[in-house]
């Protein structure tokens, strides 16, 4: 499914823990674009496929790409975030504006691996390792239900962890 909310809450849990070092708006960038691959095949011919941008070098090149050009538009959205939706009045939805070069970078690695990862283990489709083999290892490591409840676990720890660092700390 192009676009899953699955890959993205997953990467709640490392924002929690690493603030300051991995952007979550960049995380959230790379696996959209990713799967921009998927939805256009899915519009141009009805089904689903992973290519290039479903392979190692794929999703190395996305990473690239938004860790340095996508880095002013996640900063733009959130201004819009912050200012447009009022987010800055509410204390804990408050956002940093400004991303760093080291979490930009951080933020799209991470969401280029784990897409690359998490899409190999659902999709038969897929060949992550291209072209240095055209095996998927990674298809059905973990039953694609139980792989839907690791990162809604990891989404569970990860509000957890912010939410008890904001009674404490705060």
């Amino acid at each position: 499914m192009p676009f899953t909310p699955y890959h993205i809450v997953a990467g709640a849990s490392v924002k929690s823990v690493f603030p300051k070092y991995f952007s979550f708006s960049t995380f959230i960038l790379t696996n959209v674009l990713i799967d921009c691959e998927a939805l256009y095949f899915y519009f141009t011919t009805g089904f689903l496929s992973h290519k290039f941008f479903h392979t190692i070098f794929g999703v190395s090149i996305v990473a690239i790409v938004c860790a340095t050009l996508g880095k002013p538009i996640c900063e733009f959205g959130l201004r819009i975030w912050s200012k447009t939706l009022k987010m800055e009045k509410i204390k804990w939805f408050k956002t940093e504006i400004k991303i760093n070069n080291f979490s930009s970078w951080i933020g799209a690695i991470t969401g280029a691996l784990s897409q690359l990862i998490l899409d190999s283990i659902m999709h038969r489709d897929m060949t992550p390792l291209f072209p240095f083999s055209n095996q998927n290892i990674f298809l059905r490591m973990v039953s694609v239900e139980n792989l839907h409840y690791i990162c809604l676990g990891l989404f569970l720890i990860g509000i957890f962890i912010y939410l008890l660092k904001k009674l404490l700390f705060k």
